[in-house]
């Protein structure tokens, strides 16, 4: 965004619209081209387990509340739901871009959530451009919410369509690998909803990068969003992206084994997210669904979660996978 934006307006409108509008991809996500592939299960149905361990802790599902807000008038309300929900249910959360409170152009109530959620795995979320900003922004981000990563987005389209947009990434890799070197916290690398780059995979896969959400195209749409706002038809760019499917079998490539694979772009069921996990990713993200049930309530939030976890058990089940590291590798192409 650019200098001298009302930083709070622009997140407000970046909610009510994605509230109010159809902004998810004209685009599928891919996950209908595959299928589970059929197992027995020789167990109990009561000992399936659907945890995982996520950035050193346990949590009871693989799932994580994408960056969605801060700083504006509604965010506040918003972060603390999915605080208070995520603690309850056991899954990790990222809150939105903080550029707005580091810079002092925003409220910092909205970005605490620690508070209401102890322990669960909480990562602080910057833009990769403001790397440019050097080690210490990176630092206060991450320290000054208690956070255990940072999520640095990478977001080139929408920042060209979007007024004021930061569209000079110039020296952005080199700055990061700078910050890499020796960085006491988790780094991991976010699209949000495009599909990373192979080039930006290949790049990842050979540095000190914890992990990466690969926001393939299937999802919330920004082309969309920033077309709304500034009243510009950009339906032109709204088909650019990678399928959800096909970006996640790209990071199953280029990514190490020690590094965190998370599937997120139009994930919307306890079946889609068996199908990513199956496909090797290690967590799911959910954006759009998440903000709207945290407009609603902690309970609507609780409630709908709880059907994703009772979804993917029954997945789980027919597969016959009693954990998430057992549902590897059970997905096929479907036939014709």
């Amino acid at each position: 965004m650019g200098a001298g934006k009302n930083f709070s307006l622009i997140k407000d409108v970046h909610i009510e619209v994605c509230l109010n509008e159809v902004v998810e991809a004209r685009q599928t996500t891919g996950f209908e081209d595959v299928t589970l592939t059929a197992g027995f299960a020789d167990f109990s149905s009561s000992g399936i387990d659907t945890g995982t361990h996520f950035l050193g802790k346990q949590i009871s599902l693989p799932l994580l509340v994408s960056p969605l807000t801060g700083g504006g008038r509604l965010s506040e309300r918003i972060n603390r739901h999915l605080a208070l929900a995520a603690n309850q249910l056991g899954i990790g959360m990222a809150v939105g871009s903080q550029r707005p409170m580091l810079d002092e152009k925003a409220e910092v109530d909205s970005y605490l959530v620690r508070k209401y959620a102890p322990s669960i795995p909480l990562l602080a979320n910057l833009g990769l451009a403001h790397v440019k900003k050097g080690r210490e922004y990176l630092l206060r981000a991450i320290e000054s919410i208690e956070a255990d990563a940072i999520i640095l987005y990478v977001n080139p389209l929408q920042e060209i369509l979007q007024e004021g947009g930061e569209a000079d990434y110039t020296g952005v890799l080199e700055k990061c690998d700078e910050i890499l070197d020796g960085f006491p916290y988790p780094v991991l690398l976010k699209e949000i909803g495009f599909g990373l780059p192979d080039t930006l995979l290949t790049w990842a896969g050979s540095r000190k990068i914890a992990g990466v959400d690969v926001a393939g195209a299937g999802g919330t749409n920004w082309a969309h969003i920033e077309g709304s706002i500034r009243g510009r038809d950009f339906s032109l760019f709204e088909g650019l992206g990678r399928k959800a499917k096909e970006v996640l079998l790209a990071g199953r490539k280029h990514l190490r084994d020690d590094q965190s694979l998370i599937a997120s772009g139009g994930i919307r069921t306890g079946l889609d997210m068996a199908r990513a996990l199956a496909m090797g990713a290690h967590m799911v993200s959910m954006a759009l669904p998440f903000l709207v049930w945290a407009n609603t309530s902690v309970e609507e939030i609780v409630r709908n979660v709880e059907r994703l976890r009772e979804e993917l058990r029954v997945a789980m089940w027919y597969t016959g996978s009693k954990d998430i590291t057992a549902l590897k590798g059970k997905i096929e192409e479907r036939s014709i």
